[in-house]
This record gives structure tokens, sequence and C-alpha cells, in this order.
């Protein structure tokens, strides 16, 4: 049984961590706040450029290139996988990092090329046999990556996919539903999947005439599409990381709550014990002496 002295410690210890939990829960509360409004804002305007792309879609004769299957031609895929810089988070990275694995291993006589956006995403495949795979990581902070950043990312994907460098290009993100739900999706992006714009399409109610041209107008936003689509999924990602980690820290704060009151009555319970002890050593020192 410990003595009173280090379940005094160990409460300290505890309570200590405690204090720490507490303030990551409020810090992640904080910035949940602040990136649920941008994750909303964005899907809102990935929901009208696919409604406008939609018309476009409709319009066109013939199928757009980048509607094409490229499989055959190029049998190499693309991976975008988008992690935390951080842990802390419950089983977060570990959900969406197995989500991809399962994808690798099903596509396992495809040639695979990993970019990495977050460190817990660059430290597990390093340290496994699928370090080869790795074709870039970004060392920036998931937090601090602006559009900016996004936008030059999406050129180099959509240049290498006009070379026929890769013939499809995946993204594996977390997308946020409720601070308490969180799901690993993904998504293709390159090709665009043909069925992508066919139920806003048929709900439009009259032609619409163009210029200049359906084709010439799709060349153009298709890229900013992309750069549209990355950009959301990292801030859907971003969201997931923060709403977990407030879950776990919470949980966490009130283990720690448990730990300390089961601690505070074993204290309890050893110094009774000990009084109790000296009482009795007392009383039989003094009938000794009578």
């Amino acid at each position: 049984m410990l003595s009173t002295r280090e379940i005094k410690q160990r409460i300290r210890s505890i309570t200590s961590i405690k204090q720490i939990t507490r303030a990551m829960e409020m810090v992640a509360a904080s910035r949940l706040k602040k990136v649920e409004s941008r994750v909303l804002a964005s899907r809102t305007y990935t929901e009208k450029m696919h409604s406008v792309l939609s018309h476009l879609v409709s319009s066109l004769e013939s199928t757009h290139p980048w509607f094409a299957e490229k499989e055959q031609e190029a049998p190499v895929i693309k991976i975008i996988l988008i992690t935390a810089d951080k842990g802390l988070c419950g089983a977060y990275n570990n959900n969406i990092i197995q989500k991809a694995m399962k994808f690798i291993r099903e596509k396992a006589r495809k040639e695979i090329k990993l970019t990495l956006i977050g460190k817990k995403g660059y430290l597990y495949f390093t340290k496994g046999r699928y370090a080869s795979l790795i074709e870039k990581y970004i060392p920036e902070n998931v937090e601090k990556l602006g559009y900016a950043h996004v936008q030059a990312l999406a050129g180099q994907l959509i240049k290498g996919y006009e070379r026929n460098e890769f013939g499809e290009l995946h993204i594996f993100f977390t997308k946020f539903h409720t601070v308490m739900q969180s799901f690993p999706t993904s998504m293709r992006l390159l090709p665009i999947e043909k069925g992508a714009f066919e139920s806003t399409e048929k709900k439009s109610g009259g032609e619409c005439i163009f210029e200049p041209s359906a084709e010439q107008i799709i060349n153009h936003l298709f890229p900013k599409f992309i750069e549209t689509r990355l950009y959301q999924c990292i801030l859907e990602s971003l969201t997931s990381e923060y709403a977990a980690r407030r879950v776990a820290m919470i949980a966490a704060t009130e283990n720690a709550g448990e730990m300390i009151e089961e601690l505070t009555s074993s204290y309890n319970k050893a110094r009774q014990a000990a009084i109790t002890k000296e009482l009795l050593e007392v009383v039989s020192g003094a009938e000794a002496l009578v």
C-alpha cells in the first residue's frame, strides 16, 4: 500500500495534468469556433461553384478531357493524405491513416505516390515499409496553410495530371460533421467523377447562353474548382482535429478528476489508519505502565 506521502505526490502530479488538459480543451474550443465558421463558408462557396459548373457541363457536346478515365494510359495513382501536426486528439490521425492504408493495399498493383500534409502522417510512413511511396511532404503547419499554398499545390497537381504523370488523384481527409462526429473520407479529385454534376444539372430549369463558350469557361473554372475542393478538405480536417482534441481533453480532464477523488479517498483512509495505529500504540504503552 502506498504511503500518505506518495499518495500526496500523486495527487499533486495528477492535479497539474488536469490543469494542463483543461487549458488545452479551452484552447481547442476557441480554435474550433474560429475554424468551424470558415469550413461552413467554404462549403457554401464550393456548392455554388458546383452549381455553375453543372450548367456548363450539361451544355457540352462532348466529354471534357478532365472527365476522361486515364487509368490505362498512366497506371499511377497519386494520393494526398491530410493528418494533424500534433497528437492528443484521440483516434483522429489513426483513423484517416488506416483508411488510406486500406486503399493502398487494394491498389497494390498500381504505382502509388504520396503527398503528405501533416507531420503525423509523414512520421507514420517514414517509419514503415511504405516510405518509398512518399513523393512530397509539405512541412508547413496545417493550421497555417493559406489559400496561396493550396493554389500552388493545386497548380502542380493539375500540370502533372495534364502531362500524364498520374492517372488518378485521390485525397484522404476527415470530414467534419459535429463536435462529437467526424468521418474519415476519401474523394477522387481527378479525373472528375462522371456523375459528379448530374444531380444538379437535372434541376436546371432552362437553357443558358455562354460567352465565351462553355468549354473555355470550364477550362478556366476547373482549376479553381480543384483549388477550392483541396482547400475545403484541409479546413474540414483542421476542424475535425480541433473537435477531436477538445473531446479527448474533456475526457482526460474528467478521468484526472476521478483519479484525484480515488487518491484522496485512499489518502484519507491511509491517514486514518496511521492515526488509529498511533492511538493504539499510545493506549498500549499507557496500559503497560499501569
